[in-house]
């Protein structure tokens, strides 16, 4: 395990959001950009990124072991719904932010930094199991996700049942179908959604950075709440989710996945969904903005408490 290759990739995606917040400043990026930049993420770049992560994968791994590690997926993430519920009324949330504290505790940043975080950890074999446990983030997250981010912000938009019928949910659908039946993609296909999916990561960060800009500095120190979610998200999660596998699990790729899941900061794609769906769009850039660097100390830790954990 290269510890300096995750905080390599820490420090690369926090400057890539102080970048986003100083284009916001400068004027180079407004708020009718910004609402246009999500829009390419959660509509396009994201989509293809998720098709593109089991284009290249058809055929490799056992069917049993990739349906396991699919199955534990669904399994984790019904457990974090049921978590961030207790958890958010543990914490005394008001109404009006209980669905985006509840996204924040479900979804982490589980493919934008847990991809090079997982090789580095785990080797290349992990980047493939990965996109696999992590496919059900993409169906609850433009579902159920959509749901809870609806909840919030100051119009109080309403969840509409077409809201489901959307291309995250499509391109889910798709990645599953394409790699259960073993549909090959033409070559120029895949390498044409991989390439735009990579727009994903960056676009993300700079709109977040972006969002960041329009909220006041001394608003992003106050918000006292946010601070123990990342306790939660960053700490309580990963040792539950540790202790849980361990008891139920020796299959030590699968126990590190989920643990390292489970560490990973707020998903970045709160943000551009806030944005897309009128919720708290302002807490939302709080959530990733702290937690992703509290994650810079946190994600090796854990990682070296993993890997010592696993040789007892």
């Amino acid at each position: 395990m290269d510890i300096r290759v995750v905080i390599n990739t820490m420090i690369e995606l926090f400057l890539q959001l102080v970048l986003g917040y100083g284009l916001a400043r400068l004027g180079m990026i407004d708020e009718e950009m910004n609402q246009k930049l999500s829009a390419l993420v959660v509509k396009v770049s994201m989509p293809a990124l998720i098709v593109a992560s089991v284009a290249d994968k058809i055929g490799k791994g056992s069917l049993t072991e990739v349906l396991g590690f699919l199955l534990w997926g669904f399994l984790f993430y019904g457990a974090m719904i049921g978590l961030a519920w207790l958890i958010t009324r543990a914490m005394g949330t008001p109404v009006g932010q209980r669905g985006t504290y509840q996204f924040m505790l479900i979804f982490s940043n589980c493919t934008f930094m847990g991809y090079p975080v997982m090789e580095a950890i785990f080797g290349t074999e992990a980047i493939f199991l990965n996109s696999i446990f992590n496919l059900p983030f993409n169906l609850i997250a433009f579902s159920y996700g959509i749901l809870l981010i609806s909840r919030d912000g100051e119009q109080k938009a309403g969840f509409e049942a077409k809201k489901l019928l959307n291309p995250g949910i499509v391109a889910a659908v798709l990645a599953l179908l394409i790699f259960g039946l073993s549909i090959p993609l033409p070559r120029v296909l895949s390498q044409t959604l991989a390439s735009v999916g990579n727009l994903t990561t960056p676009l993300s960060m700079l709109v977040l950075g972006a969002a960041l800009a329009a909220v006041p500095l001394k608003e992003v120190f106050r918000e006292g709440r946010i601070y123990l979610m990342t306790g939660f998200r960053l700490v309580l999660l990963p040792i539950l989710t540790f202790l849980f596998m361990r008891l139920v699990t020796d299959q030590a790729m699968l126990i590190g996945i989920a643990v390292m899941t489970a560490a990973m900061p707020v998903a970045s794609v709160s943000v551009m969904l806030s944005n897309q769906y009128r919720g708290n769009t302002r807490l939302a850039s709080i959530g990733v903005f702290i937690s992703t660097v509290c994650s810079v100390v946190t994600i090796p830790l854990v990682a070296f408490l993993y890997e010592r954990l696993m040789k007892l």
